[in-house]
């Protein structure tokens, strides 16, 4: 009877792991999803209103060279570009409960009042769940190593 209990208790335990562990691989399919489509799609199409809902009010980007940038200063950035291509590669997302770190590599083409220019290097976005979703808090950005 105690071999029967304790077999049960381990099938219980794989389960609910297995369960943990696909919820886990979904959550980190819909993070990059929002990296690559919210973010850098949006920005691309200076789609204002999505970048307005998936970024935190408090949302904050560091860029490589320690300049610091608000959501509203972003969105102004965003909205006043020329052009802007984003393209991202090697992404990881890492779950700590209802907080996403999400790094990667990222190369930023543009122009900006008739300036083009160019960018590339690693990134740090750090997400939050909040209600049924997930906002971004804070963005940095380091220079290519």
């Amino acid at each position: 009877m105690k071999s029967l209990a304790c077999i049960l208790l381990i099938a219980c335990t794989c389960l609910v792991a297995y369960s943990q562990e696909g919820a886990d691989r979904a959550t980190q399919s819909k993070l990059i999803a929002l990296e690559r489509i919210g973010k850098l799609q949006a920005c691309q199409n200076k789609d204002i209103k999505t970048l307005d809902s998936i970024l935190d009010e408090d949302f904050v980007h560091v860029d490589e060279q320690g300049a610091v940038m608000t959501k509203a200063q972003l969105l102004s950035f965003v909205q006043s570009a020329d052009t802007l291509i984003f393209l991202t590669d090697a992404m990881i997302v890492k779950l700590h409960g209802d907080t996403a770190i999400v790094t990667g590599l990222f190369q930023l083409k543009g122009a900006a009042r008739g300036k083009p220019f160019t960018k590339q290097g690693r990134f740090v976005d750090t997400w939050i769940r909040k209600g049924n979703g997930w906002v971004a808090i804070a963005s940095l950005s380091t220079p290519p190593v």
